[in-house]
């Protein structure tokens, strides 16, 4: 499928898809029409893409991201590893909650009382 496709099944942009191939995340096999030439993405890339951003959305940067989708699929990635990611990226975001949490009490706090000040 061409970009404009991929692009309209995952919701992403064309300038991020071409990133991602441009970093190495996703692949695409080139195809040429004429005088132009095109970018030919398989159905596997969009789960692919879908990985990448359920990874983002988590926390993982692209470059983690990366490194394990290709240890992953080339098999270098041990059990023991990915359960040490996992781990370590779940006390991330446990960290991640905890601060947030104390910038909700700050700002529902200081809320209050700005409206204790208008009343």
């Amino acid at each position: 499928m061409l970009i404009s496709e991929l692009a309209k099944k995952t919701g992403l942009s064309k300038d991020t898809i071409r990133f991602y191939e441009k970093i190495g995340l996703i692949t695409a096999e080139e195809r040429q029409a004429g005088t132009r030439i095109y970018k030919e993405f398989s159905e596997a890339t969009i789960a692919r893409l879908l990985m990448i951003n359920q990874g983002k959305g988590i926390g993982f940067t692209l470059n983690e991201i990366k490194q394990l989708i290709d240890e992953w699929e080339d098999g270098t990635l041990s059990t023991r590893e990915q359960i040490r990611v996992i781990e370590g990226k779940l006390a991330e975001i446990a960290e991640k909650m905890q601060r947030l949490g104390e910038m909700k009490t700050y700002l529902a706090t200081k809320l209050d009382r700005l409206k204790q000040d208008v009343a």
